[in-house]
């Protein structure tokens, strides 16, 4: 495995089945490095052959059938404009040109059919007034987003349009942002807090809007509602999230309510682990997660984490008993649509394959694509063996170690220890082409989920807010022992750690509190949670509720937990990875440790990459990410 690899990888995304589930729509998206991006296609799959369905704009994204089939959406962000703003088009199923449906000046997002297929809905980002001048009059908590960037008096709302095309209608108007939006007959459902002070605590609600009248919240008190659904007779309503019952870290379910609102019953309390793809996968382009969906069936489906893998579910929306469709070690579940007649198409992640398409019709499952198999056939891919221990918290932590290529049992090699992020991050069976670069070039690649990760129990990730630094670097101090212990061949003198974003703050911490890495690569990381609080897009209300207070209030507690604090006791040598646009940990993070660390003497360096934010790893521009890897090889180079 080298660097370049990863650009000859072909991500295959958003799969979306007809409704009579004849026909595959998918997002094929592959990576043009001489021109430094993304380009992507749709393309379809029928009667097992592929067929590339768009061509021309190079950036076509989200298809999605009407409800009778004959006709695709997709999204498009035009090439050869300066100002690309994804906009909505739609072309009949059996081929044929594609025809704009207008001209939505700060692009659209999430189009969705009408039941009737008369009219589509969909979101875009509304400027209230006009700026003056070129300053940001900030008057608003929120006032910009890692990946969005500043947007004072922009705010994302519901519009819909004729599927025959026409003037876009905004249904909804204020000073607040919708996140999702659904259609219930002729009325629209959407999640939002139109409050005048929604940006101080973050809560969602759900709201019904009947055409010209104002919304009705149909949620009382506190939630964090991420999706919704409605059931096939418009009587109720499906949402993904949770009360915060537990703060941040409370577990999301798949809740129940009347349409005309009632208090929500929640469906999936039996089910103690959490929703969602939260899998570490630097190889793939992220998918909408349709969770929940109401199928015409009676059971609302939904995807979960467990043990390192993902998994497809359903419940019956009237009996909340939970039963697993799809998912495990060799085949964990991605994204996924289904058709009216049951068949799932879905996307898989494996430890050492990219993301391929699935077809499930009649309890049969049929693979339908292979994009990547010469990709996969020219290389050494490494599996990895799991492993599990028994922490001393309690606890079972489980974890795999990759041996490096060319491997033999009588020699000794160096060990990269990987840390996830989130903290509700999750590793597992899902290829990483980082992990796999570092084997191949002489490494073992050890990862673990520790306390306060995704993909267990709520107990488990519940019990990190409030104790960062404790628990979770035992238990990676510990799996470090373990490994030491069980696998002879790992060098003991020659260990390093790196990480993103919680991972960052984790090797932050570990080279505060111990001598014993020989070197540390910290990216997009946290170093001092009071200035986070301030700085970040999600400081006030994920810094809070991680740090159980307020910086002002406890300002003891917020610098216990904060690396900065303990920065004269490092001697590892650390390069600081950081993205001057990463506005979701700020990069005076990365400054103010790097500052530290270059006036003690220890030795260190910052790279900042111009233009990227805080998903550089995953989908920054391809140059950057080839950097950033060498960089990470380079300093392990140097130091062990």
């Amino acid at each position: 495995m080298e660097i370049k690899d990863l650009f000859r990888v072909v991500a295959v995304s958003d799969p979306q089945i007809s409704p009579d589930g004849r026909r595959v729509a998918f997002v094929r998206t592959t990576i043009d490095y001489d021109r430094d991006e993304y380009l992507s296609n749709i393309w379809l799959s029928e009667g097992g052959q592929l067929k590339q369905f768009t061509a021309g704009r190079e950036k076509d994204k989200e298809p999605r059938w009407s409800p009778d089939g004959r006709k695709l959406t997709f999204t498009s962000t035009p090439s050869d404009k300066e100002e690309k703003k994804k906009q909505l088009y739609i072309i009949e199923a059996d081929g044929g040109e594609a025809r704009k449906l207008m001209d939505q000046k700060l692009g659209i997002e999430s189009p969705k059919w009408s039941p009737d297929g008369k009219r589509l809905l969909f979101l875009s980002p509304t400027q209230l007034d006009e700026p003056k001048g070129d300053e940001k009059r900030i008057t608003r908590l929120s006032y910009r987003y890692n990946a969005r960037g500043y947007f004072p008096g922009v705010y994302r709302h519901a519009y819909t349009i004729p599927s025959m095309g026409g003037k876009p209608r905004q249904e909804t108007k204020g000073e607040f942002d919708v996140d999702s939006a659904e259609w219930l007959d002729q009325s629209i459902v959407f999640v939002s807090n139109n409050e005048p002070d929604a940006d101080r605590d973050g809560y969602k609600h759900i709201y019904r809007l009947n055409s010209g009248e104002e919304p009705r919240r149909l949620t009382e008190g506190t939630w964090q509602i991420t999706s919704i659904a409605v059931s096939p007779d418009d009587s109720k309503i499906a949402f993904a999230g949770h009360d915060y019952y537990r703060g941040e870290a409370t577990k999301s379910d798949v809740w129940t309510m009347s349409a005309d609102g009632d208090a929500p019953e929640k469906l999936t309390g039996s089910l103690d682990e959490d929703l969602g793809v939260g899998l570490s996968c630097d190889v793939r382009v992220s998918s909408k997660d349709p969770t929940p969906l109401w199928h015409p069936d009676g059971h609302i489906y939904f995807t979960t984490n467990y043990g390192g893998s993902s998994y497809l579910n359903r419940v019956k929306a009237t009996s909340g008993r939970v039963e697993r469709l799809i998912g495990g070690v060799d085949r964990s579940v991605e994204a996924w649509s289904i058709s009216e007649t049951g068949e799932i198409a879905y996307t898989t992640l494996a430890t050492t394959s990219p993301p391929e398409l699935r077809l499930r019709a009649n309890g049969k499952d049929t693979q339908l694509t292979d994009v990547n198999k010469r990709w996969r056939q020219s290389l050494d891919l490494r599996p990895h063996e799991r492993f599990e221990f028994a922490s001393s918290g309690g606890h079972t932590v489980e974890g795999w170690i990759m041996k490096p290529s060319g491997f033999r049992e009588d020699q000794r090699y160096p060990m990269a220890v990987e840390i996830h992020g989130g903290p509700r991050g999750v590793f597992g069976n899902a290829l990483m082409h980082e992990h796999q670069l570092l084997a191949a070039r002489g490494y073992a690649v050890m990862y673990v989920n520790p306390w306060g990760s995704g993909g267990y129990t709520e107990d488990f990730q519940a019990g990190l807010p409030g104790h960062y630094g404790k628990q979770d670097y035992a238990d990676i101090m510990e799996a470090v022992d373990h490994c030491l212990k069980t696998f002879q061949w790992v060098d003991p003198s020659r260990l390093a750690c790196l990480g993103g974003s919680y991972g960052g703050y984790m090797t932050n911490w570990i080279i505060t509190h111990t001598n014993r890495f020989r070197a540390a690569v910290t990216m997009r990381s946290i170093s001092n949670w009071v200035s986070f609080f301030g700085t970040s897009d999600t400081g006030w209300t994920f810094g809070r509720r991680e740090m159980l207070g307020l910086p002002w209030e406890d300002e003891e507690a917020f610098m216990a937990k904060s690396p900065i604090r303990y920065v004269k006791n490092v001697k590892t040598p650390t390069l600081i990875l950081h993205s001057e646009e990463d506005y979701r940990c700020p990069i005076e993070q990365g400054e103010q440790l790097y500052t530290a660390l270059k006036y003690l003497g220890v030795p260190t360096e910052l790279v900042r990459f111009p233009g990227e934010n805080h998903e550089l790893s995953r989908s920054g521009k391809p140059k950057h990410r080839e950097a950033r890897l060498e960089h990470v090889l380079r300093w392990f180079e140097i130091y062990l």
